[in-house]
């Protein structure tokens, strides 16, 4: 027998394996406690979940929940205040996932001091699979009679492992939690949606990818991540890390001494694949992961520090941190990038790209849209005492409860209206000094067209964005594919006074073309023609610019409040 036939038999044999030992898991999830993580982990996040699995606050939460502890990852400085003695210790985020409620409990556990500093509720979100979900929602798709019928056959892995997922109409609208691997034949990916809630597979969905073969990939290592730092230049000064599950974060920035963001961070990637039926998609996640629950797109590369040039003048710099999957430029997978941008003027743009391939990319129905979820701690010379106003064509109009505001025609939030300077939205605080926001139309020459972003302004609070968030999942349509406001931070809207600490969220939208301008009179756009070792990139960036202001300029009043 070659290699080639022992190693499949080996897989196989490992996967029944797998299977048993999921089997036996299955089995024993108790209606009592969460049942401990699987995956093998060092003796100090082993202390860590045996240390949150104790706590009364963790019992309370879960008692009577049929629970799983998903993830146990090393921290960096994504603390809540209760935490912040981990900023000079180390500490962990425990992920425990209730199948019955679909909640998250976070716990962030201080090994050395022996101490749960915090414990997080947080209703429908859903931590990343860990191994054992993954091994099992690939074992129930591959021995599934319908992905069989489908195929033609029974296959013995999937182009694309299993990660978190979601099809309108299927069960995964119930508040289920969902992973979809997906299986290439020729030009066409079928999809298995697999519900991990009860363990079956609910619906099969194919997409159509370009039948253009693929290519040796370049793979960078395993466990890689980037070195956290520090930047102080052009009146600036910041720190920033890669996360676990949120990208690559900057936090405590301040420009002239005068704070400005707390933090700003990007939690989760919508790819959607839209198209006139209900179609699947994917919640894609960047980081660095480690032991933690979820499978993130890993970082590619140390974390850059670049100039800002306006010609050849330096007029600023900007953090840039790639992220790529192995096997980036083939079909089903995915590249990202973020650019934190800080202009010595005091103006700062957040900025995300993606650069495909995608799962789908039929011309008429199948153009993946991405839709970056970005999160915006704002600080305007710190974090109490802020407001918010949108201009309504006339006046910027101060708003007292948390809101979202959508690209489209809504009473009330929609569409949005600009000023002469294309701002949309205003964030001040009592002093007078403030940044009002424009959004991206096309006008920073970095490739974007128009962003027509979904926006959302809250009440900050710990269990909403200030450890890594899990991912945002409540009933109703798959929020992977939504094309409406519910895109994620829209369940954190729950008409709550505003006022001190905000944090706004930021959600564009760019659309797949992969037809060139001769077809389309366009380019393209959110596209990969080739990977490594010869790119050939088209990305989409989208994102916000922040200028400054004093609100004593006339044009930047009145600002009345409506409640």
């Amino acid at each position: 027998m070659s290699l080639v036939g022992l190693w499949i038999l080996f897989a196989v044999a490992l996967g029944l394996l797998v299977w048993e030992l999921g089997q036996t898991a299955v089995s024993v999830r108790g209606k009592s406690a969460p049942l401990p993580l699987e995956t093998a982990i060092t003796q100090e996040q082993q202390t860590a979940q045996t240390l949150a699995l104790a706590d009364p606050r963790v019992q309370a939460l879960t008692s009577g929940q049929r629970s799983e502890v998903f993830g146990v990852r090393q921290m960096g400085q994504q603390l809540t205040e209760a935490s912040v003695a981990c900023a000079t210790a180390v500490c962990y985020q425990v992920e425990i996932y209730s199948f019955d409620d679909n909640f998250t409990v976070t716990a962030v556990v201080d090994t050395a001091a022996q101490l749960v500093r915090d414990v997080l509720h947080q209703p429908n979100m859903q931590p990343g699979i860990n191994q054992r979900l993954a091994n099992r929602a690939l074992q129930l798709a591959l021995n599934d009679p319908g992905v069989i019928d489908a195929l033609g056959f029974q296959p013995t892995e999937a182009d694309m492992a299993p990660v978190a997922a979601g099809l309108r109409g299927s069960t995964c609208d119930q508040g289920h939690l969902c992973a979809g691997p997906t299986f290439r034949l020729g030009n066409r990916i079928l999809w298995a949606i697999v519900d991990l809630t009860t363990e079956t597979v609910t619906d099969l969905r194919w997409t159509t990818v370009a039948d253009d073969g693929r290519f040796v990939p370049y793979r960078p290592d395993g466990g890689f991540c980037p070195a956290p730092g520090t930047a102080s230049r052009d009146g600036w000064s910041l720190s920033y890390e890669t996360t676990g599950t949120d990208g690559l974060r900057v936090y405590d920035v301040t420009y002239q001494g005068r704070r400005v963001l707390t933090s700003a961070s990007l939690p989760e990637w919508h790819v959607d694949y839209n198209g006139e039926y209900f179609f699947p998609g994917f919640f894609d996640v960047t980081g660095c992961g480690g032991s933690g629950g979820g499978f993130p797109i890993p970082p590619f590369g140390e974390t850059e520090i670049r100039d800002l040039l306006d010609g050849s003048s330096v007029i600023g710099f900007e953090v840039v941190q790639d992220f790529r999957m192995a096997q980036w430029g083939a079909a089903c997978n995915y590249r990202y990038g973020q650019h934190y941008q800080f202009f010595a003027d005091g103006r700062f743009r957040i900025v995300v790209g993606a650069y495909g391939r995608g799962c789908g990319d039929d011309v008429q129905w199948q153009q993946p849209v991405y839709r970056p979820v970005m999160r915006i701690d704002i600080a305007i010379d710190g974090d109490d005492g802020d407001s918010f106003a949108v201009w309504d064509g006339q006046g910027w109009v101060g708003q007292t409860r948390e809101t979202y505001r959508t690209p489209y025609a809504a009473p009330g939030v929609g569409p949005h209206q600009l000023t002469a300077n294309n701002e949309a939205w205003l964030i001040v605080d009592g002093s007078g000094l403030g940044y009002t926001i424009e959004p991206g139309l096309g006008q920073f020459n970095d490739g974007g067209i128009d962003d027509q972003p979904f926006v959302y302004i809250t009440q900050h609070k710990p269990a909403e964005g200030d450890t890594d968030l899990p991912i945002f999942s409540p009933p109703g349509p798959s929020y992977c594919c939504n094309d409406d406001y519910r895109q994620g931070p829209d369940i954190f809207v729950n008409d709550e006074p505003l006022g001190g600490n905000l944090v706004f969220w930021y959600v564009p939208q760019s659309t797949t073309d992969r037809v060139l301008p001769v077809d389309d009179g366009d380019g393209l756009f959110c596209w990969t023609v080739s990977g490594e070792p010869t790119p050939e990139t088209y990305p989409c960036f989208a994102g916000p610019m922040f200028h400054p202001f004093e609100l004593t300029e006339k044009s930047y009043l009145p600002l009345v409040e409506r409640p």
